[in-house]
C-alpha cells in the first residue's frame, strides 16, 4: 500500500528529518529504516532494483535522465531542478513536493551555519551562480539563495551572475564596499566560473586583499572542460586576485539535497581533492565496484546517503569515483565512460559571458 504525501506517518518522518538535518539530533538508523519502507512501498522499480542487488544500494544517477523515481505523485510539484547535461545527451531532472523543499532548505542553510557562519559578524556572501528568481531550475542558485539567507549580510550579499554573464562592475563594487567596511567575504560557486571570473578581472587589472577571514567555496571541478587546474593552482589564482587564504570545496548534485563540504584540507585524488566525511545527516561513502561492498579505503564508486532527501530514495549512485581516506571520502571525477555533467556546466557557458 502507498503512503500518501499528507499521511501522518510522512508529517512525523519529515519532522525527524528535520532535527537529523538541522540539530543533528536523532537516529539515523531509524530514520534510514523508515525511509527504506518508505520507499520500498512507493516505488516498485525501486523495490525490485533492491531485490536485485541489495536493499539499501544507492540508485544509480541515470535513473533521473527522465524525472527519476518520486515518492510522492499524489502530492503538487512545487519546484522541479534540471541537471545541466552535456551536449547531445539528455537532461536529467528531480521533483520536490512542498515538504521535500521545505527540507532542503532547511538542510543547506544549517549546514552553511556550521561551515561558513563567522562567530560575531555576517560576511559578504557573494555567489558566483545567478539568483534564484533568475534560475528557478538550478538547483545550485536554490542553494546559495539558501546560504546568503543563513549567514550573509543583507545589505551587500547577492548573487554577480545575470542573463548576460558576470556582472563584474557590481562584483567590483561589492568587494571595494566589504574592503571599506572590513567585512569577510565569502566567494562561492562553481570551479569554472571562478576562472572565468579571475581571467576577467585580470584582464581588468583589478585585485584585492580582502578582510581577514576571507575565504573561497568551489564546487563542481572540471567536468567535460578541456582546461583542467589542480586544487592548489587554483586556489593560487583565486588567492592572487582576492587576497585571501582559506579555501574550501562544495560537492552538489542537482539530485542530492543537502551538500557535502570538505573535511579535511589533505590532497588525496589524481588534482589534489580533499574528503568530505560523513555524520549524522548523512554522507559519502565507497563501493567496491564488482562485489558492492563498503571499502573503509582506496576507490570505488561513490554513494551517497542524504538524510534531507524526503521526495525520492535517499541513497545515490553517483557515478563519480570515491577515493576512501580516514578523514572521509575524496571525489575524483566521473567513472570513466559515463557522462560528465553538472551544474558547473551551464553555469560555465553563464560566466563565460564575463567582461
Amino acid at each position: 500500500m502507498t503512503v500518501a504525501h499528507d499521511d501522518p506517518h510522512v508529517a512525523r518522518l519529515f519532522e525527524q528529518m528535520v532535527r537529523l538535518v538541522a540539530e543533528e539530533d536523532g537516529d539515523p538508523l531509524d530514520v534510514h529504516e523508515q525511509l527504506l519502507e518508505l520507499a520500498q512501498a512507493n516505488l516498485p522499480e525501486v523495490a525490485r532494483y533492491w531485490k536485485q542487488v541489495g536493499t539499501g544500494v544507492g540508485v544509480p544517477d541515470t535513473a533521473y535522465k527522465d524525472g527519476g523515481p518520486h515518492l510522492f505523485p499524489d502530492a503538487p510539484v512545487v519546484r522541479e531542478f534540471r541537471t545541466s547535461g552535456t551536449t547531445g545527451s539528455s537532461r536529467g531532472s528531480v521533483r520536490y513536493s512542498r515538504l521535500g523543499l521545505e527540507l532542503k532548505g532547511i538542510a543547506v542553510a544549517a549546514r552553511a551555519r556550521r561551515e561558513i557562519a563567522f562567530p560575531d559578524v555576517r560576511p559578504v556572501v557573494l555567489p558566483f551562480a545567478p539568483s534564484e528568481p533568475a534560475a528557478p531550475h538550478m538547483a545550485i542558485a536554490f542553494d546559495m539563495a539558501r546560504i546568503v539567507e543563513a549567514v550573509g549580510d543583507p545589505r551587500l550579499s547577492t548573487a554577480v551572475v545575470g542573463a548576460d554573464g558576470v556582472d563584474v562592475e557590481l562584483l567590483e563594487q561589492r568587494l571595494d564596499a566589504a574592503v571599506a567596511e572590513g567585512l569577510p567575504v565569502v566567494l562561492v560557486g562553481a570551479t569554472f566560473a571562478f576562472v572565468n571570473i579571475c581571467d576577467a578581472l585580470d584582464a581588468r587589472g583589478r585585485s584585492w586583499r580582502l578582510p581577514p577571514g576571507s575565504r573561497m567555496y568551489d564546487g563542481g571541478g572540471f567536468k567535460g572542460r578541456s582546461r583542467v587546474m589542480a586544487v592548489d593552482e587554483l586556489r593560487a589564482i583565486v588567492g592572487r586576485v582576492f587576497g585571501i587564504e582559506r579555501f574550501g570545496n562544495i560537492f552538489g548534485m542537482t539530485e542530492i539535497a543537502n551538500p557535502l563540504y570538505d573535511s579535511a584540507d589533505t590532497p588525496v585524488g589524481p588534482l589534489g581533492e580533499r574528503p568530505k566525511a560523513g555524520g549524522v545527516a548523512g554522507g559519502p561513502r565507497v563501493r567496491d565496484p564488482r562485489t558492492r561492498e563498503y571499502l573503509a579505503e582506496g576507490p570505488g564508486l561513490l554513494e551517497i546517503t542524504d538524510y534531507a532527501l524526503l521526495d525520492r530514495p535517499h541513497v545515490l549512485l553517483t557515478g563519480d569515483v570515491g577515493i576512501a581516506v580516514p578523514e572521509g571520502v575524496a571525489i575524483a571525477g566521473r567513472v570513466a565512460g559515463t557522462t560528465s555533467r553538472g551544474c558547473s556546466l551551464s553555469l560555465d557557458e553563464m560566466t563565460g559571458g564575463a567582461a
